[in-house]
């Protein structure tokens, strides 16, 4: 068993200091655990003696015996065929742009299952199914998209949720609805976006609890989000892929109908009618017009 499984199996039991210290690992993994403890404890944003706790939780006798460990996995997976199939796949002889990307994509949507963690899961979609809150969806250039799709899927099994369009002048006048019954979902990718993460900055500061959506490398909004959901982003395309992040939302949106399926259907039922409704209106309004 690796680290890493040891880490994504959920019997251990973690700080939250632990736990991004965990997240840290995980997003860079196994080469954020391979710097010295102290700047790996910098990185994650705790003490020493918190990575080392975590070390000791593990089951090693120190940060040296964990990182030989983790080097030992290392060789092991420079070897490995699936690790030579990504490297070759792109280049082989006859293999299009098309079948090599879809290979690729395939290969991160596998990773992102692979690092599933349900306890954070979990924690994600009781902060998100939670009806009590107003949920806002806010991204940057290259994620909006993912805070609209998200906005959307969510308002169709639960109230209170809108999007938040970064282009705005008045992007942070929204901030003063804010409170602790806010939950604010951001999609913050690598050239992570300054407003938006002073943006998420001064939500944290009215206890609005925070969700990111982001890479391996880590928005700077992870040393104060509640939830992290962290996707991989790399591609053979010259832009980072968003194929990932969109599956996670789909995800999001299937667990949290299989909560509560009664009341999700109650509510696709009236969202419906309400169409319906409105559709005839609009109809009926074509046909005066016409007959005039």
């Amino acid at each position: 068993m690796t680290i890493k499984d040891r880490l994504t199996g959920g019997e251990l039991k973690l700080t939250s200091a632990e736990t991004r210290v965990v997240r840290t690992l995980l997003a860079n993994y196994p080469s954020a655990g391979l710097t010295t403890v102290a700047g790996f404890a910098q990185r994650a944003g705790v003490s020493v003696p918190t990575v080392l706790r975590l070390v000791t939780k593990l089951g090693f006798g120190g940060y040296a015996a964990f990182q030989d460990v983790l080097i030992d996995e290392v060789s092991e997976k420079l070897n490995s065929p699936l690790s030579m199939f990504d490297d070759r796949s792109a280049g082989e002889p006859g293999a299009g742009v098309y079948s090599a990307f879809m290979r690729n994509i395939a290969t991160a949507m596998h990773q992102a299952a692979d690092d599933f963690r349900e306890a954070e899961f979990e924690a994600m979609l009781d902060l998100l199914g939670d009806e009590r809150s107003t949920v806002y969806c806010v991204g940057g250039r290259s994620s909006s998209t993912l805070a609209l799709r998200l906005s959307l899927l969510l308002a169709q099994v639960r109230p209170n949720v809108f999007h938040i369009g970064n282009e705005s002048i008045r992007l942070f006048d929204r901030l003063a609805d804010f409170n602790s019954q806010v939950t604010l979902v951001v999609f913050d990718y690598r050239r992570y976006q300054a407003d938006v993460v002073e943006f998420a900055k001064l939500a944290r500061e009215t206890r609005a609890r925070i969700v990111l959506f982001t890479d391996r490398w880590l928005s700077p909004i992870s040393n104060f989000a509640d939830q992290v959901l962290i996707s991989p982003v790399e591609s053979l395309s010259a832009f980072d892929t968003r194929v990932v992040a969109f599956a996670q939302c789909e995800a999001i949106i299937a667990a949290l109908s299989k909560r509560n399926p009664d009341r999700v259907r109650e509510r696709l039922s009236v969202i419906e009618d309400l169409r319906k409704k409105g559709n005839a209106h609009l109809h009926r309004i074509e046909h005066k017009n016409d007959d005039e």
